[in-house]
């Protein structure tokens, strides 16, 4: 199975490859969403035998309300997929991200009793899905 990234030029960091975002053939090119969205889409529930216990029960509630809010096709995320791109969506135009952050960081707190700080998710900006999962299930047992 494939790990979920964005490719190296996006987001962009040119100032006019921002400033045409979504503008085809003058911004960057957008089209490694419909293969993204496909490749997450073709997961199962045997896609997260990898996770076990307490990493399996946040990774799935995590992925439920991300399919839910971002419209992913599947609730299935794995650990090597990357952060940004789980967080994001399937599309350019996903859901504003700061709200599904605020849904994600409520429904720890209301389910799991987690509570991770402002310094644990930036510090997590850059990680996979896997790092993240571990990283709040050992700042739930501390």
């Amino acid at each position: 199975m494939s790990r979920l990234k964005f490719p190296d030029h996006f987001p962009p960091t040119n100032p006019w490859k921002k400033f045409f975002i979504g503008v085809r053939w003058l911004g960057p090119d957008l089209s490694f969403f419909g293969p993204l969205k496909r490749a997450q889409a073709s997961r199962t529930p045997e896609s997260m035998a990898i996770w076990t216990g307490r990493q399996l029960e946040v990774a799935s509630a995590i992925g439920d309300l991300l399919a839910c809010c971002l419209g992913w096709k599947s609730p299935y995320f794995m650990p090597d997929d990357m952060v940004d791109v789980v967080f994001h969506g399937p599309s350019f135009d996903s859901t504003d991200p700061e709200s599904v952050f605020e849904a994600v960081v409520e429904m720890l707190d209301e389910r799991f009793s987690i509570r991770p700080t402002e310094e644990f998710w930036r510090g997590h900006a850059n990680s996979t899905f896997g790092q993240l999962v571990e990283g709040i299930v050992a700042h739930g047992a501390a």
